[in-house]
């Protein structure tokens, strides 16, 4: 079987868990969910084979080598957040967009692929590593977006396999499409700072341009937010960073 049947089954069987995702709002713990939908892999970065953990699926820590241990950050595709059901747009509820996202590990683990890195981190110290081929099959699962910030160039190959699967309705585009996803929320004193501006990023789904709205607005834990693009919105639920994995709101609960 190749790579693309296999995650085109993996996909079907993502989907098919909808409707248990959704209905488990009963009974439901205090304490933080664990994380279920880490995914083993591994990767040839720079010439070496390693063994990875997908803790989602656009990132991953090393389980060997010389990064052991170290978290990543993969360049040119954004996939959404699976730290709680956080988006909504179109007929998808949050808790079947939250499903979608926690398969998204799977999807990506499902073959080894061909990455490099120059050392360079992000802002949270995690590795930037680019695997262009998981880029352009996680954009035509529908599992992927394509994603530019700061001045990057999108790649054509991954906003064509995104075009491609939009039009075919896979994965998150099988319930409405938008013109514009947010991709992450930050309020004004976030972190304490009493800045008088913050940003939200949104990225166009039919460019790959993930631009960075300026505001200055204070938005309360668990507030649904809803930005427009062109006329169609999506909406994200906002949750300080610091209570996205540790001490997590009610709304993040399953």
């Amino acid at each position: 079987m190749n790579h693309r049947a296999l995650i085109s089954l993996l996909v079907l069987a993502s989907l098919s868990a909808l409707a248990d995702g959704a209905s488990r709002r009963s009974g439901r713990s205090r304490k933080p969910p664990k994380e279920h939908h880490d995914a083993l892999g591994a990767i040839v970065l720079n010439g070496t084979r390693v063994q990875v953990r997908w803790t989602d699926g656009d990132s991953f820590s090393f389980k060997e080598g010389e990064h052991k241990g170290l978290g990543t950050r993969l360049v040119g595709y954004n996939t959404l957040e699976a730290y709680g059901p956080v988006h909504q747009w179109g007929e998808w509820t949050a808790q079947e967009l939250f499903t979608l996202a926690k398969a998204s590990s799977t999807v990506a683990a499902a073959q080894e692929w061909e990455c490099t890195s120059d050392g360079k981190v992000d802002g949270y110290k995690r590795l930037l590593v680019r695997c262009p081929k998981l880029a352009v099959e996680m954009a035509r699962a529908g599992h992927g977006l394509a994603y530019a910030v700061d001045g990057e160039k999108p790649d054509p190959e991954v906003v064509a396999a995104q075009a491609e699967a939009i039009k075919a309705r896979r994965g998150m585009w099988e319930k409405g499409t938008t013109n514009g996803v947010i991709t992450s929320l930050h309020a004004v004193g976030e972190e304490g700072a009493e800045s008088p501006e913050a940003y939200n990023r949104v990225v166009d789904t039919r460019t790959g341009q993930a631009l960075k709205r300026k505001h200055a607005q204070r938005y309360a834990t668990c507030e649904n937010v809803c930005l427009d693009t062109d006329g169609q919105k999506s909406c994200m639920v906002y949750v300080p960073f610091k209570h996205r994995y540790r001490g997590q709101p009610d709304c993040l609960l399953p």
